[in-house]
């Protein structure tokens, strides 16, 4: 049994990890879901102690202290894998639709639907939404990262049936 309470979003928070290109399925198929982890940052933190006091639960599920003490929230969903959807859909910092996903570095903010478990009182913090407001670099444009310099170009107008032409 569960006690759904009102969804809220978060304020900028950094992304660690994502999943949301496709469903996770590491655990097999019945616990397939899309999921993202973020660094907690303080206004967060005050928020989610402040919603543990209010709601009586006993902890928040999802999340850990990395190897560099930062807290970490993984909140997931599995309602679009279970419609059959691959990838989750985004928002950018303009509230459109984008193809966009965030990964480790990008700042999003996250709809999370807190959920009270009466099973053993913990709290689970299910994704509702992802708004992406940052995206990094990710080096793999036109150039792949690299700016041109002296030294081998690629002969653009081989015939790659030419024997002769060939490279090896």
């Amino acid at each position: 049994m569960t006690t759904k309470i009102e969804a809220f979003t978060t304020d900028t928070l950094m992304v660690q990890w994502s999943h949301l290109h496709q469903p996770d399925d590491k655990f097999g198929e019945d616990s397939a879901n899309h999921n993202i982890a973020v660094i907690v940052d303080k206004p967060l933190q005050k928020s989610l102690d402040k919603l543990l006091k209010e709601t009586g639960a006993t902890k928040i599920n999802g999340m850990r202290v990395d190897d560099n003490g930062n807290t970490i929230l993984k909140a997931k969903s599995k309602t679009l894998v279970k419609k059959g959807e691959k990838t989750f859909p985004c928002r950018d910092a303009s509230a459109a639709k984008t193809d966009a996903l965030p990964f480790g570095g990008d700042t999003v903010r996250l709809r999370l639907a807190p959920v009270l478990l009466t099973r053993d009182g913990s709290m689970s913090l299910f994704l509702n939404g992802v708004q992406i407001i940052d995206k990094q670099s990710t080096g793999f444009d036109s150039t792949g990262g690299f700016e041109a310099t002296d030294g081998y170009t690629n002969p653009v107008d081989t015939d790659p049936s030419d024997a002769d032409n060939l490279p090896i």
